[in-house]
């Protein structure tokens, strides 16, 4: 396993979007793509130069695994994020997190929160499907009827889509209460939308209330990091990877990109 070195960690500070993208998505990764994941980020302009098989040879995986984890962080092969991250690595934007500390002013805290806020979107700018939110809505503009199932600090975040939706003329309610989730859920039908918000992805009441949904014949869409249970149930997957241990209060910012994804989904229904 590749182990990250007080120098590569100064590199991974300076980069740009994508490596905070790889950055983010790597608690989601494979274990073999994970160690991919952290030899990119410690030598980016190395692994921009080499071909798959010093990749392969340097992490100590399969080719056909480097492939994977190129496309599991977004990009349709290994060209493809060589290229993305060679444009991140030369300057186009600067997106990196600042921890809170114990003793901040107040000035401080304001412009660490404001400034991780400000860089977490910028880097869901980039991290979106358009044909995910494309394929979101078009379930959405045709379900019968929608609920939106969250627990938490996301609970906040589905009364916010329920009000949106019905605004939107989609009868729908929002499910914030674990011990009703799999009722709730088991009642679905086909022409029905389940709409799971996750910060984790592993909620075990949220994952059992999409099986249920699913085996009703309702139709899912998550908001949820990639390549996790609840992600692996979806029909649609709004993708947000936020990279926890970097953060003070992960789910703050999370609930954030949420209510942005929310918000995506709203005015597109307005326009179609």
């Amino acid at each position: 396993m590749v182990t990250q070195s007080k120098s590569a960690k100064n590199t991974e500070g300076q980069a740009g979007a994508w490596l905070a993208r790889i950055r983010n998505a790597r608690q989601h990764l494979s274990r073999s793509e994970a160690q991919v994941a952290d030899w990119v980020l410690i030598e980016p302009h190395v692994f921009v130069n080499s071909p798959i098989a010093d990749i392969a040879k340097r992490t100590q995986v399969s080719q056909p695994t480097v492939i994977r984890f190129c496309r599991s962080v977004g990009c349709e092969g290994l060209q493809d994020l060589k290229l993305k991250l060679s444009g991140s690595l030369n300057g186009e934007s600067s997106i990196q997190f600042t921890q809170v500390e114990q003793g901040d002013t107040i000035a401080e805290v304001s412009d660490k929160v404001l400034g991780n806020t400000a860089s977490a979107l910028l880097t869901l700018r980039q991290e979106v499907k358009p044909q995910a939110i494309i394929h979101a809505i078009g379930l959405l503009k045709s379900a019968r009827h929608a609920d939106v199932f969250a627990l938490g600090s996301s609970s906040s975040v589905a009364d916010d889509a329920q009000y949106k939706l019905i605004r939107a003329g989609i009868p729908a309610a929002a499910r914030t209460d674990a011990y009703m989730m799999s009722l709730c859920a088991a009642r679905l039908r086909a022409g029905d939308v389940a709409m799971f918000i996750s910060r984790s992805g592993k909620t075990p009441e949220l994952i059992e209330a999409a099986t249920l949904a699913a085996e009703q014949g309702a139709l899912i869409i998550a908001l949820a990091p990639s390549n996790t249970p609840l992600a692996k149930k979806a029909d649609a997957l709004l993708v947000i990877n936020t990279d926890e241990k970097r953060q003070t209060k992960p789910a703050m910012l999370t609930r954030i990109l949420q209510l942005a994804l929310i918000d995506v989904l709203a005015v597109g229904l307005a326009q179609t």
